[in-house]
């Protein structure tokens, strides 16, 4: 396999193991890496295995894909992965489908001659929430999203929702500086070593 199909690989790879298999999971990070997402933010650690409050239940969640787009320079690289994750849970006691929609931006180095993740950060996009049964009344208060991002409006809503917590200051594609500055680290830190 040269380079690109192995980081390719290599976060398909994660994304497929995350909810399932935590070990092939966490083999596919450094022991070292960092994940930033719209739950947590710190060590691979505390991100493998775990789930938020509103993906705490007993309905199903899905995730596909895109194609990665690899940026790599020698031993470092960095990739973009478009993901699209449906999670089903209850919403004002009506079962709902919460549709998101992400790009994960992955930095990943060649190490003793295996590539792994050094961190993985998301950034949202847009998602959008309807009822799982056509027909039935999800009884939103137009207050109660208001004041919501719109890049994780639903997302949000969720979470909070079902009891838990959200920053409102996540990456997203509603604030362009946040989400052009996490581009410019990731091409600064591909070519530092130059």
């Amino acid at each position: 396999m040269n380079d690109f199909e192995a980081i390719s690989q290599l976060v398909l790879k994660e994304r497929m193991y995350r909810g399932r298999h935590v070990k092939e999971a966490a083999d596919c990070y450094f022991p070292d890496a960092t994940v930033t997402t719209s739950w947590q933010s710190g060590p691979v650690s505390t991100f493998l295995g775990k789930h938020p409050v509103d993906f705490d239940n007993p309905l199903p969640m899905t995730g596909r894909f895109g194609t990665p787009i690899v940026h790599q320079n020698g031993d470092r690289a960095y990739v973009e992965l478009s993901s699209t994750t449906n999670h089903w849970q209850m919403v004002n006691d009506v079962e709902a489908v919460i549709e998101s929609y992400m790009r994960l931006i992955y930095r990943v180095e060649k190490r003793n001659g295996d590539w792994k993740i050094v961190n993985l950060t998301s950034i949202d996009e847009a998602d959008k929430m309807q009822p799982a049964i056509p027909g039935q009344e999800l009884k939103v208060n137009p207050d109660d999203v208001a004041n919501l991002r719109k890049s994780y409006r639903w997302l949000a809503y969720g979470r909070l929702n079902a009891g838990g917590k959200i920053s409102q200051d996540l990456l997203g594609t509603d604030r362009k500086a946040d989400e052009d500055g996490l581009y410019q680290k990731a091409e600064d830190w591909i070519h530092e070593k130059d």
